[in-house]
């Protein structure tokens, strides 16, 4: 009965391991915890099968036991070996591949023919225990061998190294009654400890999961915030856009319509043109609330046409000029400029952008460079200028909606910060990219890239 007892003893090991294995796998889902599972499937379907003989027969000893096993439950065991070492890999994140499958497919056939050759000889038992001792070795190596190493596959890979030691060592002792009660003790405690440490693994992995959605969270949250900020000061950006042209308009008209009021000529039309550019300048703020809400909602047409960039480049440089007569512009152009596929009101729309923003961030002394060349299977349009410059940290933001740097130099600015997020829509709606490059103090190139025109006419998009 004694032997009885200590074959149950790894039994009830092995069954509570699986069914812990496997309630962690059905919540999970992780395919360690499934490997794992299965590996203690075997072990307990393994010492069942030593139970039951032991229990049929309770006058044989533990290497007579061996013999009455038989070549299935013989081949369980080394199953449950096989299947230890290959939870190893599994835990350390190192799958077996095809070609190592197949080779330990070939060692399983080699060591069963030889188990099923020496079956009731004497050395039966002897070489069936050494080579669970050699499985139960490589599944240690396949943990403390590679670099970094974790606590938990650390303690894993020990109780495994110890467990194969043990399982060698006793292989060659002749222990009474005590002796394999403690050699099971041992061996099962052993077994038990590299259960939980694949338990830890998971316990591992769900904090480290828990500590990167605490910071995706902060992150977000710090996101939210800076964006709560940012359209606060859009909605206090716009309210000042609105108000300064209407006070002037409102302004001016109600000097206008004063039959008191003596005004000559001159100075009626000085005032009828401030109200035509005032009027401008609320008509730009309003399409720029539509086209952002249009990008927003994906329904941004663009007519995409086989279109000379060079004559419309050359447009925008005039008409900057025409605002700007004391401004430096140089048009950088290759005349053999190859025709684009784009809306030709809607590129136009975004360089006369990038030029208004070039002269409104850069000193009046200050040159500034329209160019373009062919490049990748489009043309790139750059803008460059000599002014005040983005922070690198701020250079991915700039196309963000409601953005304004945090710098003193910009806020005396006007604008709504919607300009360059409107660029961005525009030019991802044909199929191209944009970007910025800048140093401070230095200047800044915005440029970007759309495609060539093809021989077939393009639909609107």
């Amino acid at each position: 009965m004694m032997l009885v007892f200590i074959r149950l003893l790894p039994f009830g090991v092995a069954l509570v391991l699986l069914l812990l294995t496997a309630a962690a796998y059905w919540q999970t889902r992780r395919r360690y915890l499934l490997v794992w599972s299965v590996v203690w499937g075997i072990a307990t379907a393994y010492y069942l099968a030593q139970v039951v003989v032991v229990a049929s027969a309770p006058e044989i000893t533990a290497r007579d036991s061996f013999e009455r096993l038989g070549i299935v439950a013989t081949s369980l065991g080394w199953a449950r070996s096989v299947g230890l070492w290959v939870g190893a890999r599994a835990l350390a994140h190192r799958p077996i591949s095809r070609r190592g499958g197949t080779l330990v497919g070939v060692c399983s056939v080699l060591w069963i023919a030889v188990a099923t050759t020496l079956m009731g000889l004497p050395q039966a038992a002897t070489v069936t225990r050494l080579g669970y001792g050699c499985a139960f070795l490589a599944a240690a190596a396949a943990l403390l061998l590679p670099r970094p190493q974790t606590l938990v596959l650390a303690f894993a890979g020990g109780a495994l190294l110890l467990l194969g030691i043990q399982g060698i060592v006793s292989n060659w002792l002749i222990m009474d009654v005590t002796g394999n009660i403690v050699s099971s003790w041992l061996s099962n405690t052993l077994m038990l400890a590299a259960g939980l440490a694949v338990l830890g693994r998971l316990l591992d992995e769900e904090r480290e999961l828990a500590t990167a959605r605490s910071r995706e969270l902060a992150t977000a949250n710090a996101r939210l915030a800076e964006l709560d900020r940012m359209k606060s000061d859009f909605v206090s950006m716009v309210s000042h856009e609105l108000r300064t042209p209407l006070g002037l308009i409102k302004g001016y008209v109600g000097t206008l319509l004063r039959r008191d009021a003596p005004l000559d000529e001159a100075t009626r039309e000085e005032f009828l043109q401030v109200i035509d550019e005032e009027t401008d300048r609320l008509t730009e703020l309003v399409t720029n609330l539509l086209d952002m809400s249009r990008i927003e909602a994906g329904t941004l047409r663009v007519d995409r046409r086989p279109t000379p960039l060079a004559r419309l480049l050359a447009d925008c440089a005039d008409r900057l000029r025409a605002r700007e007569p004391d401004r430096a512009l140089y048009l950088d152009v290759p005349s053999a400029l190859p025709p684009v596929l784009a809306d030709e009101r809607r590129i136009a729309q975004v360089v006369d952008n990038l030029l208004t923003n070039a002269v409104r961030y850069s000193p009046e002394a200050t040159p500034i460079v329209l160019g373009a060349r062919a490049v990748d299977g489009g043309v790139e349009v750059r803008v460059v200028d000599q002014g005040i410059g983005i922070p690198a940290d701020k250079q991915d933001q700039v196309f963000e909606k409601f953005f304004r740097a945090n710098a003193s130099d910009t806020r005396r600015f006007a604008g709504t910060g919607l300009g360059l997020t409107i660029c961005r829509g525009i030019v991802e709606a044909h199929g191209g990219t944009i970007w910025v490059q800048s140093e401070p103090g230095r200047g800044s190139t915005f440029a970007f890239h759309i495609p060539l025109a093809q021989e077939a006419c393009c639909e609107p998009t």
